[in-house]
């Protein structure tokens, strides 16, 4: 039995269930008690998402989806070689480094989620977060320009990685939508919502 616990709209619980998806692993989804003292064994920083399955406990997107990749059968989500396999990694750790902390924490997380709770948000350094999102980017869009998936010709945890902060932050407005003007990222998108998987990890 397979538990995956956080929400559904986290961005890095969403790469984490297109991951099961993709291997077609049935799972249950649970909503994470981050305060709860119990929790800490899950994740010992209270975030999310962390998987549990048969007596294996795995936190954090990146471990929680090579793990996922690799104790289950189905299409790989790595590549075989070890070009292929650095060129994932590279992506990964380049989206965590580059992307996330802003796009995610510097304008998803503020509009979407302190907005929503009364907080007041800081205007200049979400602005300043989102152009910052889309001058890291941009490298991304130059390397789909160059191939259909970010480690090749298949898709990869690399973009399972990445597609929800793209497909969320195209549902913001104004200087906030920090996916304005990157067409070979539109492209790769329009080809990772035409699998299967997308539409059944797709939070409702």
């Amino acid at each position: 039995m397979v538990t995956l616990h956080g929400s559904a709209f986290s961005t890095y619980t969403w790469s984490a269930r297109l991951a099961l998806e993709e291997k077609g692993v049935e799972y249950t989804l649970v909503p994470p008690r981050l305060r709860a003292p119990e929790y800490a064994a899950l994740h010992p920083f209270r975030k999310m998402p962390a998987l549990e399955h048969d007596g294996v406990r795995v936190f954090e997107a990146m471990a929680v989806m090579r793990y996922v990749d690799e104790a289950f059968a189905g299409p790989a989500l790595q590549p075989a070689d070890a070009a292929g396999r650095a060129r994932m990694t590279q992506w990964m750790s380049a989206y965590n480094d580059f992307v996330a902390p802003h796009a995610v924490r510097g304008v998803l997380i503020p509009r979407l989620v302190l907005a929503s709770r009364g907080v007041v948000v800081d205007e200049g350094a979400v602005r300043a977060a989102a152009a910052n999102a889309r001058e890291a980017l941009a490298v991304f869009e130059a390397a789909l320009g160059e191939s259909p998936w970010l480690a090749g010709d298949t898709v990869s945890l690399a973009d399972l990685l990445l597609a929800p902060t793209i497909v969320t932050g195209a549902l913001l407005a104004g200087e906030d939508r920090y996916t304005d003007g990157l067409p070979q990222i539109g492209a790769w998108l329009a080809r990772l919502e035409a699998r299967p998987a997308y539409a059944r990890a797709r939070p409702g």
